[in-house]
Parts: C-alpha cells; structure tokens; sequence
C-alpha cells in the first residue's frame, strides 16, 4: 500500500468521524429542543393549574423565576452546539475537500502511469517494425 493509499484510508476514517460527531451533535441538539418545549409545556400547565388555587398562585413567580432560569441556560447550550455543529460542518467539507484532492492526485498518477506504460510499449512496437522494415531491405 502506498503513501498516498494510507493517506486516503486516514482522510476518510477523518471524515466518517466527522460525520459522526455531527450526527451525536445534531441528535443532543434535538433532543435539547424537546427538552426546551418540555419545559414551557410544564410551565403552562402550571400557570393554569395556578389560577385555581391561590396557593400555587403565590408560589408561582418564583417558580417561573427558576423555570426562566432554566430555559436560559438551556437556550445558550443549545446555541453553543449550534455553534459547534456550524465548526464541524466546515471542517467536514475541508476534510471531504482534501480527501477528493487527494483522490484526484491518485488518479491523475495512475493516469500518467498508465500513458508512461503505452508509450514504452508503442516505442518497443516501433522498433520491432524498424528492425522488420530493415531486414526486408
């Protein structure tokens, strides 16, 4: 195996791990804007379930105190993975990006090999018919 072969084989175990780790990313993203509508499903339900108990009424503003709390901290995670899942997406086109350059490099020798090997075999084709084409005469 050459160089250029293992280098291939490590750009797109990079990429497949790259592409995992946004896949993870974009799946905990999810599921914290579930857990975003969770809460502000529950805090709804409470502010309703408050209207008919004086009690629950009292203790209600510092319950969504702490329930916007929450919220908030949920929020700015959410927005730091966004952030990170947008890194990870660029590093996956620059990792997709040189793993085609590479290929393209691979191609591009074999190609030249391959032209190289016809060349030799059509220079030995032709020295074969100089020497026929002297014999002859």
């Amino acid at each position: 195996m050459s160089g250029l072969d293992q280098l291939i084989r490590l750009q797109r175990w990079t990429l497949d791990e790259k592409r995992r780790q946004a896949s993870d990313l974009e799946l905990l993203i999810e599921r914290l804007v579930q857990d975003i509508n969770k809460l502000d499903d529950q805090v709804e339900r409470e502010i309703e379930a408050s209207r008919a108990n004086i009690e629950l009424q009292r203790q209600l503003p510092g319950y969504r105190q702490m329930m916007k709390g929450r919220r908030e901290r949920l929020d700015k995670s959410l927005h730091d993975l966004r952030g990170e899942l947008e890194k990870l997406r660029e590093q996956i086109t620059e990792a997709f990006s040189e793993l085609k350059k590479t290929e393209q490099t691979v191609k591009n020798r074999e190609q030249r090999q391959r032209l190289a090997e016809r060349r030799k075999e059509q220079a030995a084709n032709d020295e074969v018919g100089l020497q026929l084409h002297r014999r002859k005469g």
